[in-house]
């Protein structure tokens, strides 16, 4: 019998509650399960650190915020598992989880466990990507009580508007000792954006690269052309417009205060030091 955490946001994603219950009732047949829920940002964190010596595993009922929460509080040795209860889940999707009662309770149970490379972000651990400029825009104007109704179709709606507005900051980076300027910079360790979407060809969770990319020259042609090359393609290198970069380490500053987006929250700091690491997070897969 397995001794489970489940680490819930209950304000991740929309008519979560009896699937949750549904899921804990089905896993309770073999194993003892406790559920910890969040009431606001940085509880998972704190009740991952009082929890991760003390179960079996550690499931996130949630979406990639609250999951980026939990893994900056457990301890190295913590087996963690994700049950993707939020609007993109993309950790789910570079794993392979679906949302499915009995495929979730058999990868809690009986998963294999794959080592998940995280990088930091100003010495804090993030498992996909940030995003400096556009998508940054997006995410800090997004109505969390809206998100919780409508879902992606917010962050759609607040895409066109961002389109149309299209604030051009300039920003500046340092990486491999070179010096690069743009309007909007994404730093992935993963290869898919925005949910299903692939980006990368050049990253994934499981690898430990970080790969930049500098939109050098951000107008809404070019944003279609980069839209087109994901939905096409999957890889924004291919575009002339975007910088790829390669680097272990990136230094990132602005000419203004301008938001930064890490796994889909909002990122209070302008001056960025982003760094591969060695730390690793047992997921079950």
């Amino acid at each position: 019998m397995k001794n489970i955490a489940i680490i819930c946001n209950p304000k991740a994603g929309s008519n979560n509650k009896a699937f949750l219950q549904k899921l804990i009732r089905k896993l309770s047949d073999s194993s003892k399960v406790t559920l910890f829920e969040t009431s606001k940002a940085g509880d998972a964190t704190i009740i991952a650190k009082k929890l991760s010596n003390k179960f079996d595993v550690v499931a996130v009922a949630g979406g990639d915020g609250t999951f980026q929460e939990v893994i900056n509080g457990i301890s190295k040795t913590t087996v963690v598992a994700i049950i993707p209860l939020g609007t993109a889940n993309i950790v789910a999707i570079e794993s392979g989880v679906t949302k499915n009662i009995n495929h979730l309770c058999k990868i809690i149970l009986k998963g294999k466990i794959k080592k998940i490379h995280v990088p930091t972000i100003n010495n804090r651990k993030f498992i996909l990507m940030a995003g400096i400029g556009f998508d940054a825009f997006i995410v800090k104007n997004i109505n969390n009580n809206l998100k919780k109704i409508f879902g992606k179709i917010i962050f759609f709606i607040e895409t066109v508007k961002q389109f149309f507005i299209l604030q051009k900051p300039t920003i500046k980076i340092i990486a491999n000792k070179k010096t690069f300027f743009g309007n909007w910079v994404l730093i992935t360790n993963a290869c898919h954006y925005a949910g299903p979407h692939q980006i990368t060809k050049q990253a994934n969770i499981f690898t430990s690269n970080l790969v930049g990319y500098i939109f050098t020259n951000l107008t809404r042609i070019n944003f279609l052309y980069s839209v087109f090359l994901i939905i096409f393609f999957g890889d924004l290198s291919k575009s002339k417009n975007i910088i790829t970069v390669k680097s272990n380490e990136f230094k990132i500053t602005a000419n203004q205060n301008i938001p930064v987006q890490c796994d889909g929250e909002i990122f209070n700091k302008s001056t960025l030091l982003i760094k591969n690491s060695k730390s690793l997070v047992n997921l079950l897969t």
